[in-house]
């Protein structure tokens, strides 16, 4: 059921449609993308706060995700560009083709980072969706108390 303005919800008068459509919103990082939570909350921003908060917040943490890994691999592309990393930069004074090191460690360190990213935010949506299906206000950092400000109206 809806709460009065500004108050939080109650886990135990939640209904199993709400922690339902809440742990959804947090899994659509791998089930829907940003268009279940925008879903979501246009279809319950009138009718339930709960929903409301964990919808906002997976798409926000979405778009943040999706903007992290742009980024990342565009300032990959601009240091292999900036840095000389292209065909040509392998060959040696012999006339064949080598591979620095660097280039090496670089590559591996990029995936590595590429893959931590991917797997940690599919981790933390999975946490988050688990903790709302409980029936908790639980926040993501940074985004979460603005979230919860523009939904219930007070930042705690």
């Amino acid at each position: 059921m809806t709460n009065s303005f500004g108050t939080p919800p109650d886990p135990n008068n939640l209904q199993g449609d709400e922690k339902m459509l809440a742990l959804f919103s947090h899994l659509s990082l791998f089930l829907g993308g940003i268009v279940l939570p925008i879903i979501f909350w246009a279809t319950n921003r009138d009718k339930s706060k709960f929903v409301t908060f964990h919808a906002l917040q997976a798409l926000w943490f979405h778009i943040a995700y999706v903007a992290l890994i742009i980024v990342w691999v565009f300032a990959f592309i601009i240091i292999g560009v900036v840095g000389g990393i292209g065909v040509g930069a392998f060959t040696s004074a012999t006339g064949s083709q080598e591979m620095p090191v660097f280039f090496i460690i670089m590559m591996i360190g990029f995936y590595a980072t590429l893959f931590a990213i991917i797997f940690g935010a599919i981790a933390y949506s999975i946490f988050m969706g688990i903790k709302s299906y409980k029936g908790e206000l639980c926040k993501y950092p940074i985004i979460g108390k603005r979230v919860y400000a523009k939904v219930y109206g007070s930042a705690v």
